[in-house]
């Protein structure tokens, strides 16, 4: 499955919610692209958060 609920995205991948409304904040994570908003509840795109774990680099610091 392409896209998540939030809540799904976290029981997934250990991530938090609060982390991932901060990568959204900070233009970490695009609407569109790694989420969107879609009456009212926040979706994952997990491929393409999957592509962003693949190009950070290692010791980057976290963007949570």
């Amino acid at each position: 499955m392409k896209w998540v609920k939030l809540g799904k995205y976290c029981d997934l991948s250990g991530d938090t919610e609060d982390a991932v409304y901060n990568r959204r904040r900070k233009g970490v994570w695009l609407d569109g692209r790694e989420c969107k908003l879609v009456h009212g509840n926040l979706w994952v795109n997990t491929e393409a958060v999957e592509e962003w774990i693949e190009k950070t680099k290692i010791g980057q610091p976290k963007a949570a």
